[in-house]
């Protein structure tokens, strides 16, 4: 039977169950490794039999399967791959970031634009930007990391004041030489280009693998304020400060990484410390 001649979901009775070279002849042109892969996770049902050759299964199910998968795999060769930059964001990208707050929150939640212009103006290295290349007009995720003095996030977290009280003279900037603690201020993704967190998550701890051992992370603070930062919390595995607050969370850099990103980042700066022992000697 050719693909195009294969029946439809309303041609087949929905309470039959076919043989198995019948199934998969309703299931091509995807191959019998997916059709087992999906009776396995019961999305096909069956009726067993002796033998794998003599299960019969639901052929309504059969079909419902291969036209998910056949759709999926459609629209995942069509969608073009959109080429991308990662930059550190400037004054002027604040309209295009705006247009992404808008486009994933439904609202305007910027309070005080001023405010953002001047953390800017003291550290030009807070936000990390990923958009279309050679269009900074068109933003897809962004991620803010604010560093501040311990005791004012911690201030923070327990709710003791607004992170829009943060002025310009709390910011640091990154002059001096040590250990930094970061409060995650904003991570935001466009909904079809969630996959640029991770790019940008690689990019930061590239900068800061870069900046050891004059200048590195000790501590980075976040509250889960949202999908994506809860998403965040969870991938990074950030330990919970209920002490504090309960959506309050923080990653310790001197631990040891449970994640394959901070576990990748420890190794950076070991390679670091070795190459530059090596250099000394």
């Amino acid at each position: 039977m050719s693909e195009n001649m294969q029946p439809t979901l309303e041609q087949v009775n929905l309470n039959e169950y076919v043989p198995y070279s019948e199934a998969l002849e309703l299931f091509q042109p995807l191959d019998k490794n997916a059709f087992f892969y999906r009776v396995r996770k019961k999305e096909i049902a069956s009726i067993e039999g002796e033998t794998e050759r003599d299960t019969r299964y639901k052929a309504s199910d059969v079909v419902t399967v291969r036209d998910k998968l056949r759709k999926k795999k459609s629209l995942k060769s069509n969608k073009q791959i959109l080429e991308t930059e990662v930059d550190w964001q400037k004054i002027s990208d604040l309209p295009a970031i705006l247009k992404l707050d808008l486009t994933v929150f439904k609202e305007n939640i910027v309070g005080d634009i001023g405010l953002y212009i001047s953390w800017e103006r003291k550290n030009p290295q807070i936000t990390l930007l990923s958009f279309e290349k050679g269009n900074r007009e068109n933003v897809l995720a962004y991620i803010s990391l604010v560093p501040l003095p311990e005791k004012i996030i911690l201030s923070i977290l327990r709710g003791e004041r607004e992170e829009l009280s943060i002025s310009a003279d709390e910011v640091e900037d990154y002059q001096r030489k040590g250990g930094y603690a970061l409060l995650a201020e904003s991570i935001v993704a466009h909904p079809d280009h969630p996959e640029q967190i991770n790019h940008l998550l690689r990019e930061i701890l590239r900068f800061w693998c870069e900046s050891y051992p004059d200048r590195y992370i000790e501590k980075i603070y976040a509250q889960a304020a949202s999908n994506t930062g809860d998403v965040l919390i969870q991938k990074l595995f950030f330990a919970p400060l209920y002490e504090l607050a309960d959506n309050a969370h923080v990653l310790d850099m001197k631990r040891p990484g449970a994640s394959k990103f901070i576990k990748n980042f420890q190794q950076c700066l070991k390679d670091k410390e070795q190459a530059l022992k090596a250099s000394h000697e």
